[in-house]
């Protein structure tokens, strides 16, 4: 590959990436009320993070359908793979493997969406 290619590459991966927080920043900002100043896990407020929140076999259960896939696969793969404890809340939820940002968003949509008066 040429240094060029490479450049271009590692721009548009880039570019990605910034997309990728611009829009985490702003959905998050929609259901929140927070303007995050990173996608990134710490730079999510404490508060936030520790709301109680449902299981994942509730989320499932509830959700389920309505989850994207990557969201819907790592609350299955820890289903299935353990015992479930009480006690969940995002940050916790952020530890689950295959779990990252937008699977959080994703989750957050579907309460959010289920919390919302009938017809608003």
């Amino acid at each position: 590959m040429t240094a060029a290619k490479d450049t271009a590459g590692a721009a548009s991966r880039r570019q990605r990436r910034e997309q990728d927080a611009a829009r985490f920043a702003e959905e998050f900002f929609a259901l929140t009320g927070f303007r995050p100043v990173a996608a990134y896990r710490e730079a999510l407020p404490r508060e936030f993070l520790t709301q109680s929140i449902p299981s994942p076999d509730e989320l499932l259960a509830r959700f389920g359908d309505r989850f994207q896939l990557r969201t819907s696969n790592a609350l299955q793969r820890y289903v299935a793979s353990t015992v479930d404890r009480v006690g969940w809340n995002y940050d916790r939820l952020l530890d689950l493997r295959g779990f990252g940002l937008f699977s959080l968003l994703d989750v957050m949509q579907a309460l959010h969406d289920s919390a919302a008066p009938a017809g608003s």
